[in-house]
């Protein structure tokens, strides 16, 4: 007999999956020269698939913590990244940083919003992992060394 919980993860992981591919078409017809604005009154297409991606991603985010979230059983305490964790990361270089996944900004703590590359990137992972993102200098990498859960 299948749980409820099991149900609803289930069916998160399918609409995740359907707006990843959206995600992918619409990114497609972006970047692909049919689509690409020639004249000032095809910049509205442009501006509305823009939006779109915008939504899709702000849902595909919320849906990774949804996962996450009906993935873990009353009373679980795993150190998985979940919004307003303080995650510590270890850089190739050496370096480490420590920043929290929030959507309020702290003065005391560097943060990272989880509609952000970095963000996206770390919803869901747990020390010892690997994660890499896109930022204005290219792809990077880091290996999550801790995470705390606000209590």
């Amino acid at each position: 007999m299948t749980t409820a919980p099991h149900n609803e993860r289930h069916a998160l992981l399918e609409e995740l999956d359907l707006l990843r591919a959206r995600r992918r078409e619409l990114e497609w017809s972006l970047i692909s020269d049919d689509h690409r604005p020639h004249d000032f009154g095809e910049h509205g297409a442009t501006t509305a698939l823009r939006d779109e991606i915008d939504w899709v991603d702000r849902r595909i985010r919320d849906l990774v913590h949804q996962v996450w979230e009906a993935g873990r059983p009353d009373g679980d305490t795993s150190e998985r990244v979940g919004l307003y964790s303080v995650v510590t990361l270890r850089f190739p270089d050496g370096s480490s940083e420590t920043l929290q996944v929030t959507r309020f900004p702290d003065e005391d703590v560097p943060a990272v919003t989880p509609e952000s590359p970095l963000g996206r990137a770390l919803l869901g992972a747990q020390p010892g992992d690997e994660i890499t993102w896109k930022a204005p200098d290219g792809r990077l990498r880091a290996r999550v060394e801790r995470v705390r859960r606000p209590a």
